[in-house]
């Protein structure tokens, strides 16, 4: 899958048509050759998440923001280094890579510490002091990569982490022969038997001179190893400095981090750690992030349907790059950086215009798709009543259910009907289904709205709901919270009101019923018949 799909996501508190557009623009964008993933900001309706079952449609990917994660901009897979690898074949890793730490990991992929450039100019360094050969912790197999050298005789003598060079007469090199340490020699066959004779587990004969066959029969039976290698002492003994397992050095402890990890929350432990391993729940090595990853502009791409509102967005929206905005409201106060595609017309539904989308671009809508947006359009102009209803919704209606092959009127009265269920919700659950905020200036308002085709049974809870709407009002400090009850049989809509009930009485030109109450002939619209008038008194 592409690293840097194309989000394709709704407003907070998605409804209906908010879910459906943006499972039908990311199916149009993949048609068309785009890597594109439909998510949503919360949790669905009932009637969404019936129309999703009923045409056998996974619901969207949960995204609840879009701000720069660390597995965003991480170096994956990671390269890595087992503990028993050597310090010279990890510094080659290394520098033939370009990079300057790296994770070493154990055979399950887990985090053992971490090497960076930093710690092999310590060993390089420590190793000038002579005192250091006695703790160089020897791995034949590493001693023989290293040095590139040839094994003339394999003994089974084990060893000691212990170096010696023979560098002095034969008596005195005797006098400090210690069991089972490596020595360095040259050719000196002499200070050979001895040392093999002293019981050293293994000898390394430098310069790449021979060795006699009494000597090798000498180590044979003595079980002592014998390398013969190409550099001359001096070299020898610093290249063996470089064969030590790097889990001798490997610095154990570091801080670490998970792919979900916020950068902006990890940016303060990079100052201290040049590169951080980045782990999943299990501890395995999933990549690494380092200083110069958070140059790497990696922005999250997103198209954003059925809103173009700032209130509504996802949360990091600053932090991601806006590339498409299809809807059907106001504009509002989203800016972009550069140029994007863009579509906001008058219609009852964001589903009519992909609609359109499809009809241009010449790709077929698929049946399901067909059914979902057939459904968006239905719900979002409630079966045409809604003065929203255009023309062009009931044209992109009549062709959807052709190809979903539902009949509309049967077909709408079942979407309603799953969208009226009240039973077992609490008020909170009723005031937070489709809802939205709008900043008006100063002024900010949350305006609910809640289809029925039981108003009654809405009307023996309305104190529980001003009850919620005052606990709101005051949890979140708006203007005036608003709560539209749709009567779908009788086609009218009532008002309840939490804040400038006077004044918004006044602004709607209705009586104020019971200090909270307005009463409408019709199905009232959202964005055509409330929103305008909110905007008016938030103005005065």
């Amino acid at each position: 899958m592409n690293p840097n799909p194309i989000y394709v996501v709704g407003h907070k508190n998605p409804d209906t048509d908010s879910i459906c557009a943006a499972i039908a623009y990311a199916e149009l964008l993949r048609a068309q050759g785009q890597a594109a993933v439909p998510v949503r900001q919360g949790e669905l309706w009932a009637q969404t998440r019936w129309l999703l079952q009923r045409f056998q449609v996974p619901e969207p990917i949960l995204l609840r923001d879009v701000k720069t994660r660390v597995g965003d901009l991480m170096t994956a897979p990671a390269i890595t280094a087992r503990p028993e690898t050597s310090l010279l074949e990890v510094g080659q890793l290394m520098r033939g890579r370009s990079i300057r730490a790296l994770p070493v990991v154990d055979e399950a992929e887990r985090l053992v510490g971490l090497v960076a450039v930093e710690d092999f100019a310590t060993i390089l360094l420590e190793g000038l002091d002579p005192q250091l050969l006695d703790k160089v912790p020897l791995e034949l197999g590493n001693i023989v990569r290293v040095l590139g050298g040839t094994v003339l005789v394999a003994g089974n003598r084990p060893l000691r982490d212990k170096v010696l060079v023979g560098a002095m007469r034969v008596e005195s090199m005797q006098a400090r022969l210690e069991p089972d340490a490596l020595i360095v020699l040259g050719d000196r066959e002499e200070a050979q038997r001895a040392a093999i004779a002293g019981g050293v587990g293994a000898i390394i004969v430098t310069g790449g001179l021979p060795v006699s066959e009494a000597v090798l029969e000498l180590a044979r039976q003595h079980q002592v190893t014998v390398i013969s290698v190409p550099h001359h002492t001096f070299t020898t003994v610093r290249l063996l400095n470089m064969s030590i397992p790097v889990g001798h050095i490997v610095r154990r402890g570091v801080p670490t981090i998970a792919p979900d990890d916020l950068v902006d929350e990890v940016k303060r432990l990079l100052t201290r750690e040049r590169t951080l391993p980045v782990l999943d729940e299990t501890g395995r090595v999933l990549g690494v992030l380092s200083r110069s990853d958070l140059l790497k502009p990696v922005r999250r791409r997103l198209v954003l349907v059925d809103h173009n509102e700032r209130a509504q967005a996802i949360e990091g929206l600053e932090e991601a790059e806006i590339v498409g905005i299809i809807d059907h409201h106001r504009l509002a106060d989203i800016q972009t950086a550069q140029p994007i595609f863009m579509r906001v017309e008058p219609v009852g539904c964001t589903c009519t215009i992909l609609h359109e989308l499809y009809v241009a671009a010449g790709v077929a809508v698929p049946a399901p798709i067909a059914g979902l947006m057939l459904g968006a359009i239905l719900a979002d102009t409630v079966l045409f009543r809604s003065p929203t209803g255009t023309p062009r919704d009931r044209q992109a209606a009549e062709a959807l259910a052709s190809v979903a092959g539902v009949d509309i009127a049967t077909f709408g009265q079942e979407l309603l009907a799953a969208g009226s269920d009240l039973a077992g919700k609490s008020a909170e659950e009723l005031l937070s289904g489709d809802s939205k905020e709008f900043a008006l200036g100063e002024a900010r308002y949350f305006v609910a709205s809640l289809e029925t085709i039981n108003a009654a049974a809405v009307a023996a809870r309305r104190e529980e709901l001003l009850a919620a709407m005052r606990a709101r009002q005051e949890r979140r400090g708006y203007t005036a919270v608003l709560l539209m009850i749709l009567d779908i049989p009788h086609e009218q809509t009532e008002i309840l009101v939490v804040g400038q009930e006077q004044r918004l009485a006044e602004a709607f030109g209705q009586p104020l019923v019971d200090g909270c109450l307005l009463r409408f002939p019709g199905i009232l619209s959202r964005k055509q018949q409330v929103v305008p008038v909110l905007a008016r008194v938030a103005e005065s």
